[in-house]
């Protein structure tokens, strides 16, 4: 080992100040990273080296450590309570689907599921509106241009879309007062039934990024009910 340090020793004299001073510090590194056991086998150093601290000036190492494992805890409550609030909500959000289920299940008319789905949707945090727009009935009417447009937009090729829409195809959905949306298009073999939408005040709210778990379910239950009422 000693060999290895006078001939780094020598190379360091042939560098610039700035240089040498990279070359040291990963010098240190090294040899920290492969003697692990070193402050052990030296414990008076570990009080003896001062760090920069933004509030302190400088603390100890120990200090420092015991600040790095602080923080790592806050850290990791963190990230339990956040998943705990997740898991509340997805139980929040199983038991209102269950009801949901049931609801659509036992629908004796259209208006039915229209009802159980805005119930479902008062459930759910952050959810303001929820629409359904029947292709083979309200499509025609006064909805059929905007709705249209909607799908050729946001739901070409693909049967979910979660964001913001523009005016004109927000008009065709909701009120003024929604401003993201979640889009679901209910199919049965590749036959398009029905448009579901959710809507929020949010800004934010429905994002891409959102899982489809749920509404993958809703949309397999819809396209059971639906067909029920083709000619309601």
């Amino acid at each position: 080992m000693t060999d290895g340090i006078t001939g780094a020793q020598t190379g360091l004299n042939e560098l610039n100040d700035q240089d040498k001073a990279i070359l040291q510090d990963e010098l240190v590194y090294q040899y920290l990273l492969e003697h692990p056991a070193f402050f052990q086998h030296h414990p008076e150093l570990l009080n003896r080296l001062r760090l920069p601290h933004a509030q302190r000036g400088a603390v100890s190492l120990v200090e420092r450590q015991l600040e790095m494992q602080r923080e790592r805890i806050r850290g990791l409550e963190e990230d339990i309570t956040r998943l705990m609030s997740v898991a509340r909500q997805n139980e929040h959000i199983f038991f209102a689907l269950n009801q949901l289920h049931l609801d659509l299940l036992s629908a004796r008319q259209r208006t039915d599921i229209t009802i159980a789905l805005s119930a479902f949707a008062n459930k759910m945090p952050q959810v303001h509106a929820c629409t359904l727009l029947d292709f083979n009935h309200e499509a025609m009417g006064e909805h059929f241009s905007g709705l249209q447009l909607v799908l050729q937009h946001r739901l070409q090729h693909r049967s979910y879309y979660f964001g913001r829409l523009n005016k004109d195809e927000m008009a065709t959905l909701f009120p003024p007062t929604i401003h993201s949306v979640a889009l679901l298009q209910i199919s049965q073999v590749d036959k398009p039934l029905a448009l579901l939408a959710f809507g929020s005040e949010l800004d934010d709210h429905f994002q891409p990024s959102m899982d489809t778990l749920f509404l993958d379910h809703i949309a397999k239950l819809l396209a059971v009910v639906l067909p029920r009422y083709d000619k309601n």
